[in-house]
């Protein structure tokens, strides 16, 4: 668990010039509500970065905060602009422009991508995030991103929202399902131990799949063939689980590769039950139960793993001290 937190804190440390990396939560989101004509515009990731695609047959600049051109779409696909104070500042980690870059510098483009579609970050989404709310108020004001259409003015414009944070109860269905399970573990009857570690593994297997789906089919702004690679690895460890567990002889380390995913899930999901607006392919409620889900049956499947643990450990050494090994039963050493 230590683990899996300081990797989901060092991960956004190393793209702060472009926001969070596939954020799952967030308190403030953008929506589009004006756009050029045959243009085609989504916020990606609540406030982070702007998605553009642009007709081959149109030609469309993308200005930057000074007013220079930063983008340009055309036949031949997207180009960025060097000489651009966005440039700088997209770069990871984000570089101070030049202070005699303005709208008057003489661009120098350079091809990204032979597509007509393109993804950056965009600072002017996130603007008002400063901007102090009145209670209650959600509404936080509206935000515009230039543009040139074939060298006519016009713009991509929207409003920005905000949402308070869920409520702390969310987690008290973690501290429940803990307490109900110590309880059980204190009684020391294995075969209790065995059934609640089955029961928490197949609630686990769930949560996990519908994590994954929750993550993976959620498109920025649509969704990637690794995306589909990834989902299809996890839904074969998903069904693979489920039939050992309900079909096979689970023992504790199967458990806890269980509990190991289930957590992983469940830390990556956790800003859904901090953060006002989720951002996954699952509606807030279901997206937070999936959540409490995973962190719950992840922490409280360890204890009857571990006496589970235990007791095997307890039986082979008292099998090592009965006698020559060369005389032991082997099929009960197998059982045990």
């Amino acid at each position: 668990m230590l683990v899996a937190l300081l990797g989901l804190v060092a991960v956004p440390a190393e793209a702060v010039a472009h926001g969070p990396v596939a954020p799952v939560a967030t308190s403030y989101l953008a929506r589009v509500r004006q756009v050029p004509a045959s243009v085609q515009a989504k916020v990606v990731d609540g406030y982070v970065r702007m998605w553009l695609s642009v007709p081959a047959t149109e030609t469309v600049v993308v200005l930057d905060y000074r007013g220079a051109p930063y983008l340009r779409f055309s036949g031949a696909g997207v180009q960025v602009n060097e000489n651009s104070s966005m440039y700088y500042l997209n770069q990871t980690p984000a570089e101070t422009p030049p202070a005699d870059l303005n709208a008057h510098t003489r661009p120098d483009w350079q091809q990204v991508s032979g597509g007509h579609s393109y993804e950056w970050h965009d600072g002017r989404l996130q603007a008002l995030a400063s901007v102090a709310l009145a209670p209650g108020k959600t509404y936080v004001g509206r935000w515009s991103i230039p543009l040139l259409v074939d060298g006519r003015r016009s713009s991509i414009s929207g409003g920005l929202w905000h949402a308070d944070n869920p409520s702390i109860v969310w987690f008290w269905p973690i501290v429940v399902l803990l307490s109900c399970v110590l309880a059980a573990w204190r009684l020391g009857n294995v075969e209790l131990d065995r059934r609640v570690a089955r029961v928490l593994a197949i609630a686990s297997l769930i949560a996990i799949g519908l994590a994954d789906v929750a993550r993976e089919l959620h498109g920025r702004p649509s969704v990637s063939p690794t995306q589909w690679v990834e989902l299809s690895i996890v839904a074969a460890f998903v069904a693979w689980g489920a039939r050992h567990v309900l079909f096979g002889r689970p023992n504790y380390f199967s458990y806890f590769v269980i509990s190991t995913i289930t957590l992983w899930e469940g830390l990556n999901l956790l800003p859904t039950l901090l953060k006002g607006y989720v951002l996954i392919a699952l509606p807030a409620f279901p997206a937070r139960t999936t959540t409490v889900l995973c962190l719950a049956c992840g922490i409280s499947i360890l204890w009857p793993a571990f006496r589970l643990a235990d007791r095997r450990s307890d039986r082979l050494e008292n099998t090592e001290g009965d006698g020559d090994p060369d005389e032991l039963d082997l099929d009960s050493l197998f059982e045990t």
